[in-house]
């Protein structure tokens, strides 16, 4: 059985040789040489053409359609795992993630134990995105809460990667953050990139990919020296919030990976999605409440900063 799939390029990544791109955006689904291949073999289409040669360096808007045949290596268990779902019709379902979940199968992961399991075994998911990404248009990190959309046919997911693609989508943040930042907003403009040091991560380097990330503090907690932020990222890079918040200095409470000093979880809240429908064209808005341990946090910290401040009154 085979499947396809819809790759946009953006203007940060044009000029690059098209099977480094691909190879990329495939995350690790099919090596540079595999890609070569499947050029040979008329398996991707630039804009509707098969006669695309490996050299050719991509320019923006180029659509990339990939035949992608389906393997049975690792396979997905339908699991009983309770998803509350936000909302659903017969082509998108938007979902409340837990934190600590996995969205999809990969190396190292418990099968049964992922969102797109438990979802598995209420509905069909579009197998456009992947044999073990079935629905998947986009992802949250395991530790972080919140919304996440998913696709139900191949028609709605490629149409739902374009909006990605194109920024249509409007992604709302709650994070808290070491530190007390001096202005009330601000922006963060820089590439993000995996770290040469350690390929598990990510930084701010150079050679990254372009990504942009707004920010207001919505909360300020001075007793503890933390804040309540709400960022609002325009591009969707590998942990982009967590490794920009870092690099001006107010790294997420809880985050081991890019913080490393211990909580009880990552304070990482994906709290409201926007887009227009793809198939009613009706502009759609979702939220979801903190969870209750992170709700929890804010008003322990809040009645710090009270019992703090009548203290010195």
């Amino acid at each position: 059985m085979e499947h396809h799939m819809d790759i946009f390029v953006e203007s940060v990544d044009e000029g690059i040789r098209v099977d480094k791109f691909l190879t990329t955006r495939l995350q690790g689904q099919v090596s540079r040489m595999g890609v070569q291949s499947m050029m040979d073999k008329g398996e991707i289409l630039c804009n509707g053409k098969t006669d695309i040669q490996p050299k050719y360096r991509v320019r923006q808007g180029d659509h990339f359609t990939i035949t992608l045949k389906e393997k049975n290596a690792c396979g997905l268990i339908a699991s009983c795992a309770s998803v509350k779902i936000i909302y659903e019709d017969e082509c998108l379902l938007v979902v409340d993630k837990p934190e600590g979940m996995v969205v999809h199968p990969g190396r190292g992961v418990e099968q049964g134990s992922t969102l797109v399991e438990a979802l598995l075994s209420h509905c069909p998911l579009s197998a456009a995105s992947g044999t073990n990404r079935p629905g998947v248009v986009h992802r949250i990190d395991q530790a972080t809460s919140g919304l996440v959309l998913l696709a139900k046919t191949d028609a709605t997911y490629r149409q739902l990667i374009r909006l990605f693609a194109e920024r249509q989508v409007h992604k709302v943040y709650y994070a808290l953050v070491w530190g007390i930042p001096r202005l009330q907003s601000g922006t963060i403009e820089s590439p993000v990139g995996r770290s040469s040091r350690n390929r598990t991560i990510m930084c701010v380097c150079a050679k990254g990919r372009y990504a942009l990330t707004h920010w207001s503090l919505r909360e300020t907690f001075k007793n503890a020296h933390k804040a309540l932020l709400v960022c609002e990222p325009q591009t969707g890079r590998t942990h982009q919030i967590r490794v920009h918040l870092k690099s001006i200095g107010y790294p997420i409470v809880g985050d081991l990976k890019y913080g490393r000093i211990p909580d009880k979880r990552l304070y990482l809240h994906a709290h409201q999605l926007s887009f227009c429908h793809p198939m009613t064209h009706v502009h759609m808005t979702f939220q979801s409440d903190l969870p209750i341990a992170f709700r929890d946090e804010i008003q322990r910290l809040r009645t710090l900063e009270a019992y703090s401040t009548s203290g010195n009154q």
